[in-house]
């Protein structure tokens, strides 16, 4: 197992510019999750086109599961899938989010109703136990599914799982798992609350063993923690409101610039206009605060509150990124 080269920091928003603040789930709880559900294998995810090289059209849900009998990507998938939904139920009843339980759901007569599809019978999509895979909202189904059921919200949840070449320059090095978590939701009139995309992709990769041979159950292994990140990058947008700043979320640090105070600014200007230096001064001192300790400084708040809310060090390391030691010194 290798560690990915390089890859882009994810997971806490530390620098954001968010125009509007997302809606805050828990005021729209309990919530009907009206389904998760995946795709029937990992195709391969070409980077540099944004797309899928394999698509899984139409017909190949059906075709994989005859052609593809001994691959894990095929084979495990609703063992994915069930995980996915696990963590994510799981997840948000840590954020203090009522879920309906899918049996009651499945009793509603506005569920009933809403029955399978051609492409369900045909396996495109794969849905989590307990669900069906409804692949796109009906907005009376959602108001009728919130008044039978009670709940204030109904959100539709999509994981595609994905795999991506890893590379050293030129060469290919290896295989990582990519994971996108799709989720769109209404409330209980069935207008739109939410509809957001989040990405991870795994740290670690599969080294080619040849050239287009690699241990596909070692990639498959990484797509628990994609999950539990992808869902966390979910809540940390939704269901904690204005308790931490938050946008949706892989980006790229660049470093702040703080403006010294005026006063001291004046200071530096008058004592080294005579030499030129005065621009020098200001922007050796604008400096002074780098990117590195103002991410460290957003991290150590983002570890707080969550231990605040009940999570364990560990879990506050894996979403921070930060040492046991760190978080302990937060407290």
């Amino acid at each position: 197992m290798k560690k990915i080269l390089t890859f882009l920091l994810l997971a806490i928003p530390f620098f954001y510019s968010c125009k509007s603040v997302p809606k805050d789930l828990r005021s729209y709880s309990p919530v009907a999750i009206i389904t998760v559900y995946s795709n029937p294998s990992v195709p391969w995810y070409d980077e540099r086109t944004g797309k899928e090289s394999v698509d899984d059209g139409i017909l190949s849900g059906a075709v994989n599961r005859l052609i593809n009998k001994e691959n894990p990507e095929v084979t495990t998938v609703q063992k994915r899938i069930d995980e996915a939904s696990a963590i994510l139920s799981e997840k948000m009843a840590d954020f203090s989010l009522e879920v309906i339980d899918p049996k009651t759901m499945k009793d509603s007569p506005a569920y009933k109703k809403a029955g399978k599809t051609f492409l369900d019978y045909l396996k495109k999509s794969v849905p989590a136990e307990g669900y069906s895979a409804f692949t796109s909202s009906n907005g009376k189904m959602d108001r009728l599914m919130c008044s039978e059921t009670g709940a204030k919200s109904a959100i539709y949840v999509n994981f595609r799982f994905q795999k991506v070449i890893v590379k050293d320059g030129v060469r290919d090095k290896g295989v990582a798992a990519r994971l996108v978590m799709s989720v769109f939701g209404t409330d209980s009139n069935g207008k739109k609350i939410i509809n957001k995309e989040y990405k991870a992709v795994s740290e670690e990769y599969a080294e080619f063993v040849r050239t287009s041979e690699w241990d596909k159950e070692e990639v498959l292994s990484f797509f628990p923690a994609l999950e539990n990140r992808v869902v966390m990058q979910f809540l940390m947008d939704y269901a904690i409101g204005d308790e931490i700043p938050s946008e949706n979320l892989i980006i790229t640090p660049t470093a702040i610039k703080i403006k010294p105070k005026a006063e001291e600014a004046r200071r530096i200007k008058n004592e080294d206009a005579a030499s030129g230096t005065a621009n020098d001064a200001i922007k050796e001192q604008t400096n002074e605060q780098t990117a590195e300790e103002a991410i460290k400084a957003e991290k150590l708040s983002t570890a707080k509150k969550l231990l605040e809310r009940g999570m364990s060090e560990e879990e506050v390391s894996e979403i921070t990124g930060l040492s046991i030691e760190e978080i302990r010194n937060s407290k």
